[in-house]
């Protein structure tokens, strides 16, 4: 395994940053409100070389080729897990893609989350064992992570919530004035501690993902963090989290969970929005009850892409697809 680092969501910077607790949205506020059963489906990433990704995927994360087919004149691969219908990835072979500027506006990382710390240990000794290259690993407070890249540089967060009653100490100290708190809400993973969750035959044949997975957040770059956090707020209806402007990052959320969408210009302040034929990024999916799809249809008239389903763009062109579940 490589060195710990800890990828902190540049939240080192925080104390000189100015947090909203999720409850203290009435300034600015949106009339339309996300309603707080929304989940995120499987993003979409357009990929050069589907034969390298899928031996990744398939070798590194055990997931299963579930379907293919053609769209737009390009190849379809949903991929997942064998005892799940609903796929956890779509890749979109485009072997004309271009690589995106240096400060382009687009993935920062999905996130993978995993249903417990016994899951999240499992994976972490599977994924590794296999040779796929960790570039991270946090403790959130809230949850517990595994950075890497996937065979195209895609960024992946790997990650578990610890229960959701214990993170009323982590909305306390985004709140708090004693500074010292701040510090203690990212700390390096205690491999110690999680892998005392698995057995030693469990420790030496590893498997991942052994109870599934789902997408639990999305971690986007982009150009312009004001209007960004603008859009996600006031047009998608989702509530602030913490609006670090001081450090270039933001998190929103529904229903009182820590994040579902990241924000962040750390590499593309101003840079180069997202294009339709680059590698990365190609749309991501929320997924929503059926009467949101109306409440949102008045928010985007010229969303309509089918039947109980939408297609917008936010203000970097990245597309987001939503559709009733």
């Amino acid at each position: 395994m490589p060195s710990q680092t800890v990828a902190i969501d540049g939240v080192e910077s925080i104390l000189k940053s100015q947090i909203l607790d999720e409850s203290n949205d009435s300034e600015g506020s949106s009339a339309f409100h996300m309603n707080p059963e929304m989940k995120l489906g499987a993003p979409t990433l357009r990929v050069r070389d589907l034969a390298r990704e899928l031996a990744f995927y398939q070798a590194e994360f055990g997931l299963h080729i579930l379907r293919s087919y053609k769209d737009m004149g390009l190849e379809v691969v949903e991929l997942g897990f064998e005892n799940q219908k609903d796929p956890l990835l779509k890749l979109r072979h485009d072997p004309s893609a271009k690589s995106p500027a240096h400060d382009f506006a687009g993935l920062y990382h999905y996130a993978v989350l995993v249903p417990d710390r016994k899951s999240l240990a499992c994976t972490y000794l599977a994924v590794g064992n296999s040779g796929a290259p960790y570039d991270g690993f946090a403790d959130h407070t809230v949850s517990e992570s595994l950075y890497l890249p996937d065979a195209e540089a895609n960024g992946i967060e790997i990650y578990a919530d610890r229960p959701r009653e214990t993170w009323a100490k982590f909305k306390d100290a985004m709140n708090s004035e004693n500074r010292e708190n701040f510090s203690r809400l990212n700390r390096p993973l205690d491999f110690n501690s999680l892998l005392k969750e698995l057995s030693s035959e469990e420790r030496k044949n590893p498997s991942p993902f052994p109870s599934g997975a789902r997408i639990g957040h999305m971690h986007l770059r982009v150009t312009n963090l004001e209007r960004s956090v603008h859009f996600y707020n006031e047009k998608l209806g989702l509530d602030i989290i913490g609006n670090l402007s001081e450090i270039g990052a933001a998190f929103l959320s529904t229903g009182g969970y820590h994040h579902h969408v990241g924000l962040n210009t750390w590499h593309s302040l101003d840079g180069t929005p997202r294009q339709d034929n680059d590698v990365g990024l190609d749309e991501f999916k929320i997924i929503v009850p059926e009467k949101t799809i109306a409440e949102l249809e008045r928010e985007f008239p010229n969303s309509r892409s089918g039947d109980r389903k939408l297609s917008i763009r936010d203000p970097d062109g990245i597309r987001i697809f939503i559709e009733a579940a």
